[in-house]
This record gives C-alpha cells, structure tokens and sequence, in this order.
C-alpha cells in the first residue's frame, strides 16, 4: 500500500493524496490552486486510471474545487463527505464558476458538470465507520470549518490518519477535535503555520471588539472584509459580546454560506444560537446595490465578502469609506501576495476600478485562523503519536521547520514529500 501526492506538497492548494491498495486507487480530497490567470488542478488527475472512491475532508476549494473534473472527464466514483461539506461546497463551487467565467479564465468543466456532481456524492456521519472495496474509514472532526473532517482509513492491517486542514482550538464557530486515535501507522499532517505561532485568540478577540467600539464611538463606520465561511460566522459571533452605537450589515456569499450552517445538523459547530440570533434578528441584510447605498448613508458595522478586497460588495463600500480618517477597515486574516488586502497592509493602498488608491482611513489586521499553530501542530503529533508522519500542505519553510523538529524528536520516521513523490505504507 503506498501514497502519491498529486498536490499540496511542499505547497497550500490543489490537496490531493492517491492512496493505493492492492488493486484499488482511492483519493484523500481533490482541490484547486488559485494564480495568476487561472487554477492549477492536481498533477494528473484526469489521466489517473479508475479511481474506486474519493473522500473530501471539507468544502474549501484548496481540497474539493476539482470535483467537478471528474464529471467533465467521466471519472466516475463515489465522492464521501458530510452532509454539511457538500451543503457549502455546491454554493463555493457555483460561485466560484460564475468568477471563472466573468474574468475570462478558463474552469475546466461545465454548469453541466455541476449539476451532475450530485449522484456520485455518498453522505457520511461523524464518528461511524464505514466500508467501500477493499478500505474502511471514519471521518472525525478536525476543527478547521464546520462540517470539516479528518479522515481515518484502515486497509491491509495499517491505519492511516489525514487531517485535511485542522485546528486543535475550539473557536467561536467550530468545537476542537478529540484526538482519541490509538495505534496510527501513518498521520498525514497539514504544516500551514509549521513555522510560525498564531497570537493568543481571545486577546486578539479583544483587540478585535476595541477597535470597533472605538471607531463607531467616534462616530465612524467599520468595514470588515470576510472570508465567506468560517470568518464571517466567527465575526457575527464575536459581535454579539457587545452593544456598538452602529447597526451591524451583512453583505455577500457569507449569507448564503451561513443560512446553510444554520438549517445542516452538524454536532461540532459551535455558538450555533448565538449565530443563528445574530443572522436572523440582529444583522440587518444588504440585498441589493440600492440597499448598499442607502447603508452607506449612515454610520454602520458591515461584514461583507470577499476577504482579501478582490471582489465583491466590499468593493461598493470601499469606495465610500477610504478617504475618511474615521473609518476604520479591519482585515480578518492572511491577505495572499497581489491582492487588495495585501496591498493594503503593507503599503495603505488599494485598487479601485483600476486606479491605484491610497487609503486614508484606519487599517488594522488580525489574524483569526482556522488552522493549528506551530506549537499546536507538535502537540497534536505528539498526542496521535504515529509510526510514520508525512508533512504537507505548507509551503517550503513550514514543511522544513515542523520537518526538522519532528526528527529530532527522533520517534517518528518523517516524510516531507515533493509533488508526484510515492510513499510506502
């Protein structure tokens, strides 16, 4: 039994694990990688031969965008996910179609594709095993976003952990995993923050509710740009901790994403009436270019789409708020290289209909993250206590540093594999 990495290999994007057995071919999640002009899909999936079944760990793009792929190229298999991964997944994948085709990139595959994905997919519990062919597996929660999983395979006498993406913590949004694992041969791990340490949550969760009640205390607007799942649900929750002087406006695919939080049983999502009271009583929701305007024309909270300022309605308010020192723009998370987020950080402009912006007003970044820092990622190695470890979904220093501390600790025979790389069971 052996694996080949296809994707996420010494990089974050297009995850995707061939696990072979004898005879069988399975796949540990089949992601995208966003660039310049397009996606890369994971090295040779459409020329794989048949593939008997693909397990998808959660909905981001990272590790289910490809999925439409084996419809278009008729690789057809039983896709297992949980109810609530395929319930986000449909609305990430048609969203991120209609993008594709407005910026003249190329997808890859069809709205046909899209709609037929659905009669491969197999829905599968937290916490029950189950058995396709010659494998059995159990997904468990990993923490990341809700319906997130790890996935535990058993085939040929060996157990075989993947994380997918994990984070140890529990968060306003998603309870923490167990870790209750005996006997792993193998843990495959992502290494996001292999190298560096997150700051404390509830610090920066702090931090986070000053500023904004400093803002609007002064008579400004906030406006805080949101990945559309996990940060937007996770700052509607942390909102709830306090009384502002401004209404608090929700814009974007992050509605959508949460009404489907909202009405999927999942047992790992955490703060689900804080969320649901914030959604449905409390946040006032935008609709419509007009609805924005009329926003606008007064002081408010608006947590909008797209997180890292490429798109979408933060857009609209941008272009309101930039020029007043009163405002305050407050970034969620990590700004990818080249976007307006990162731009924003780093030199205080921004581009807007094409013009290079200087910003006048505030900018403040906080790093909320769904995944395991440094020290977490060694605790939950030293916890699961495998045979083997393979480090992956990182990109090159964070691979390198988890790598080198994980032989030192001298208990683990340690893999740290290249795209295209084979690795035996």
């Amino acid at each position: 039994m052996k694996l080949v990495f296809h994707g996420a290999a010494k990089e974050v994007g297009r995850s995707c694990i061939e696990l072979q057995t004898q005879g069988d071919r399975y796949l540990l999640d089949a992601g995208i990688k966003f660039k310049e002009g397009g996606f890369d899909y994971p090295e040779q999936i459409v020329n794989l031969p048949d593939i008997d079944g693909l397990l998808i760990s959660h909905s981001h793009l990272d590790h289910a965008g490809a999925l439409p792929l084996f419809e278009h190229y008729k690789i057809i298999c039983p896709i297992y996910c949980t109810k609530l991964t395929y319930s986000i997944t449909k609305v990430l994948l048609k969203d991120s179609y209609k993008i594709a085709r407005i910026r003249n990139l190329h997808p890859a595959y069809t709205k046909t594709d899209l709609r037929h994905l659905e009669k491969d997919i197999r829905l599968v519990r937290y916490d029950r095993q189950y058995k396709h062919r010659k494998i059995r597996f159990t997904f468990k929660n990993a923490g990341h976003v809700p319906g997130s999983a790890m996935i535990l395979v058993e085939a040929e006498d060996k157990k075989i952990l993947y994380t997918g993406d994990t984070k140890l913590r529990t968060t306003e949004l998603v309870k923490g995993p167990t870790l209750d694992y005996k006997d792993i041969d193998m843990l495959i791990i992502e290494s996001t923050y292999g190298d560096r340490e997150l700051p404390d949550r509830n610090e920066t969760r702090k931090r986070f509710l000053d500023k904004v009640t400093e803002v609007t205390n002064k008579g400004g607007s906030v406006l805080i740009p949101v990945f559309s799942l996990g940060r937007a649900q996770d700052v509607l929750i942390m909102l709830a901790e306090r009384r502002f002087k401004a209404p608090i406006y929700f814009d974007g695919m992050c509605k959508k994403i949460t009404q489907r939080i909202l009405t999927t049983p999942d047992p790992y999502v955490n703060n689900r009436e804080i969320l649901d009271k914030m959604f449905n009583h409390k946040a006032i929701h935008i609709g419509s270019e007009k609805h924005r305007h009329h926003a606008l024309s007064q002081q408010g909270i608006y947590v909008t789409t797209s997180g890292m300022m490429q798109g979408g309605p933060v857009m609209s308010y941008l272009r309101e708020l930039w020029h007043e020192p009163k405002h305050a723009i407050l970034l969620m998370g990590y700004q990818c290289k080249r976007t307006n987020g990162r731009h924003l950080i780093e030199d205080d402009y921004v581009y807007l209909d094409g013009w290079r912006t200087y910003v006048k007003c505030d900018i403040e970044k906080y790093d909320f993250s769904g995944h395991a820092g440094k020290e977490d990622l060694k605790e939950m190695i030293k916890r699961i206590n495998p045979k083997k470890l393979v480090i992956q979904h990182g990109d090159p220093d964070a691979v390198e540093e988890l790598r080198s501390w994980a032989e030192k600790e001298n208990k683990y025979i340690v893999y740290a594999p290249e795209i295209g790389e084979e690795i035996e069971v």
